[in-house]
């Protein structure tokens, strides 16, 4: 095998060391070289990729103006040409896109159009050298007895990429018809489509083999040892693409639903066969968390049955403040926000009484569950700026060091004795007096 490539390799290097051959080559790379200036120079043109095709272009036609004029330039036009050809892709990609937007043109482009100019130029560039017949008949070894030549190879990863890429179309299709026939859901078409298209590749994978003339016995033997390495090292991808169909299947995870992950709120993206696709509402990091993760731990989920989300704001008043008049004021504020439902109403209650404060919490509903902690954020600031207005003050905990001296002396009892009086209310200082005569006696 490595002797067979070796002499390939020998004639190339005899169609490519001729002088004329080398010529059209440096000039080739001289266009490489220029390209970027060329196209500086073609600035009046908008379009970046009608400025990409010029230089290929230029090639091309040099090539073919040095043959019509007797000169070595066949191989010139030749690169010129498949370098055009795949150059001009961006610009007939584009002008599809205008005018059939709705086409999935970069798609096609990526999975089907591209590798098949790809694998033209490849072949092409290969018949050119006059070595392409000869290439694909060497062997390259023996798999499971049977004799693999570099053409079988390249045959059967070509129909392997066709058959995984063009698979999906096929597979939507025959999930339609069955979703209309037994009136499936949506998720269910969903995960009946991936079904049948893993199911196509399967079927694919059998014919190639064939192709390739690998009988039954080793088709089984392969399995075996497939089987084996899923269940050691392949277990955890299984699961993952299990757990995607079940839920596919089942529709508890679906695109644009909002789930709670680690105290913060994502939005469903995107459902793959290994893991989802979310974005987090906090500052818009994008997480995969895999599949199987969803049937192993808990998932709070705001929009499974409702799309919206209640949220609540806590805050303390102090005692001499009517309870009542303070609950009005928190519930009228929360139904002026423009985000906060009408239904259910907003609410408030009294949740507690602490050293300083009593304290409340006003509950109200938002559609949006990713609006909840703006919202929440606009109450705390228009009730700080109500409580202002109509003097309610909301306590917080003051401290006061006072220096000691060890042990400490008379004056200094005095002194703060005399600060902490200062602090009490009139009627606590009124009883200070009697609590330090009954001290006395």
């Amino acid at each position: 095998m490595i002797q067979g490539i070796f002499v390939e390799a020998i004639g190339w290097l005899g169609y490519l060391q001729r002088g004329e051959v080398i010529l059209q080559i440096i000039l080739m790379v001289s266009l490489l070289v220029l390209e970027n200036q060329i196209v500086k120079q073609l600035h009046r043109i908008q379009t970046i990729g009608v400025r990409r095709i010029v230089t290929p272009g230029l090639a091309f036609l040099s090539g073919f103006l040095l043959g019509a004029l007797g000169l070595p330039g066949h191989f010139l036009s030749f690169l010129g040409g498949l370098w055009l050809l795949w150059r001009a892709l961006v610009p007939i990609k584009n002008l599809v896109k205008e005018r059939h937007p709705r086409w999935p043109v970069d798609e096609i482009d990526q999975t089907i159009l591209r590798p098949v100019v790809l694998v033209v130029i490849i072949l092409t560039f290969f018949q050119m050298l006059g070595s392409r017949e000869a290439l694909a008949m060497l062997p390259i070894g023996t798999v499971f007895g049977v004799v693999l030549t570099i053409g079988k190879l390249l045959t059967a990863l070509m129909l392997g990429y066709a058959i995984v890429t063009l698979s999906r179309q096929p597979a939507g299709l025959l999930s339609g018809f069955f979703t209309q026939f037994f009136g499936l859901s949506k998720q269910s078409r969903t995960a009946l489509e991936v079904i049948l298209q893993y199911s196509l590749i399967g079927v694919g994978i059998v014919v190639v083999a064939n192709y390739l003339g690998i009988n039954g016995a080793a088709m089984v033997t392969i399995a075996g040892g497939l089987s084996v390495g899923i269940g050691f090292g392949l277990k955890e991808i299984i699961s993952n693409f299990i757990s995607s169909i079940w839920m596919l299947f089942e529709g508890t995870v679906r695109p644009g639903e909002i789930l709670m992950i680690n105290g913060d709120p994502c939005t469903v993206r995107k459902l793959g066969l290994r893991a989802t696709q979310l974005k987090r509402g906090r500052d818009g990091a994008e997480l995969l968390i895999p599949n199987q993760t969803f049937f192993t731990q808990e998932a709070e989920s705001f929009t499974a049955q409702e799309t919206s989300r209640r949220g609540a704001v806590d805050v303390g008043a102090a005692y001499h403040h009517e309870p009542g008049r303070v609950i009005d004021i928190l519930v009228e504020l929360a139904k002026e926000h423009e985000k906060v439902l009408p239904y259910p109403a907003p609410a408030a209650f009294t949740t507690g009484f602490a050293d300083s404060s009593i304290n409340y919490k006003v509950l109200f509903w938002v559609r949006n569950p990713l609006e909840a902690f703006q919202v929440e954020s606009d109450l705390r600031q228009v009730i700080w700026s109500r409580f202002e207005e109509n003097e309610i003050g909301i306590p917080f905990p003051q401290r006061q060091v006072y220096p000691m001296e060890w042990p400490p002396s008379k004056q200094q009892t005095l002194e703060i004795r005399h600060q902490a009086n200062r602090s009490l209310l009139p009627e606590q200082q009124e009883a200070e007096p009697q609590i330090n005569d009954q001290q006395k006696e």
